[in-house]
């Protein structure tokens, strides 16, 4: 708590005497930890989450159509440094990762290499680079790279900020590492709202009983590799998969429920708690959230959501500066998503009034506190 007002008084500092755009971007630095501000180059931040690329007009974002595969390696990656390889090969022989392949769970993930984006501000395409790898692997990098070892969660804190060092020193354009790209998907409600899922506590590898906003779903070989090609529109396809299976709708019901023409890319985040890719879009409901609720109440996947609930756009700001207050909350990767969504509603220059307002306000009230 006391670095939280620290925090606070500082940014109120600084907020105080600057235009809204640099104050906003020192209340992102004081609201997000050290390693995801570093070298912010124009980049967005909060939490422990950062953006690599964000839709030059951010109030319309990009069509799903303009993000494309552009190359695939479907040769498994290896480790080629010795000494990675020797750690893994005793993380595999561990007994977890063991059960986990007796039950044919180490299946296949698809980790992002690279990423570029064209000069086009009229027509903005954003190309992805992709290679097999699998969940056994990212789980050593995310998870296990000291596995078994004396004093592991501190090496294996210290193997992440190096591995997030080597990628900010490298362009921020390549990915060394196994990664699972995901999808995020914020789900706005027809009446402007922004559903909210509590993950279930059975997921024990995601932050269990965490808000999420809305649902994420690792890529599959499906999503964008048809029978003799790439997908065309390959995150449509993602989108309509990952929420008939989340939701337990089929197609049908999907069309009815979402109006797809509003799916709109808005960001390439990178989460920085582990070692990942995501790619944050956004897609209107036809449905308000109590009715969405009626409708997936008996269908949804119980072993990945235990609740659905809603939060009103007004409401992002103040969830948004309690941070890290209310860190644990939500899941790590929410905060960014909820700024994303905030500033495709609002754009940036409202976006900033808002929070920069905000900002002043809490260090008002911090330093009357602390006068009395």
């Amino acid at each position: 708590m006391m670095v939280y007002y620290i925090l606070l008084v500082v940014s109120g500092y600084y907020t105080q005497r600057q235009e809204p755009v640099a104050a906003f971007t020192e209340l992102m630095k004081a609201h997000s930890d050290e390693s995801a501000h570093a070298k912010i180059a124009g980049g967005l931040v909060w939490g422990q989450n950062r953006t690599l690329w964000t839709a030059p007009n951010i109030v319309i974002g990009i069509e799903p159509k303009n993000v494309r595969v552009v190359d695939y390696n479907d040769t498994p990656f290896e480790f080629a440094d010795d000494e990675l390889l020797a750690a893994y090969k005793v993380f595999e022989a561990s007994d977890s990762l063991k059960r986990i392949r007796s039950l044919g769970n180490d299946l296949p993930r698809y980790m992002l290499t690279r990423y570029g984006a064209n000069f086009n501000k009229s027509n903005p395409i954003l190309t992805l680079q992709l290679r097999k790898t699998s969940w056994g692997q990212c789980q050593f990098v995310w998870h296990n790279r000291y596995y078994g070892e004396e004093n592991a969660v501190e090496k294996q804190d210290m193997w992440r900020e190096s591995i997030i060092s080597e990628h900010m020193n490298s362009g921020l354009r390549v990915a060394n590492y196994p990664n699972s790209l995901c999808l995020h998907l914020v789900i706005e409600t027809k009446d402007g709202n922004v559903l909210i899922t509590e993950i279930s506590k059975e997921k024990s590898n995601d932050y269990p009983t965490t808000k999420a906003v809305s649902i994420g779903e690792q890529l599959e070989l499906s999503d964008f590799v048809d029978q003799r090609d790439f997908q065309e529109d390959f995150v449509t396809e993602w989108t309509r998969r990952a929420v008939c299976e989340e939701f337990g709708l089929s197609e049908n019901q999907y069309a009815e429920v979402f109006d797809e023409r509003s799916l709109r890319v808005l960001s390439l985040d990178f989460e920085m708690d582990i070692y990942n890719f995501t790619i944050v879009s956004t897609i209107k409901l036809r449905q308000s959230c109590e009715q969405f609720k009626k409708v997936v109440g008996s269908t949804i996947e119980q072993k990945e959501i235990s609740d659905i609930q809603e939060m009103a756009l007004k409401e992002i700001p103040e969830v948004l500066m309690k941070y890290p207050e209310n860190e644990g909350e939500y899941h790590p990767s929410s905060y960014l998503r909820l700024l994303m969504f905030y500033l495709y509603k609002n754009g940036y220059k409202r976006t900033c009034k808002e929070f920069v307002r905000r900002g002043r306000k809490m260090h008002n009230q911090v330093r009357g506190k602390n006068e009395e």
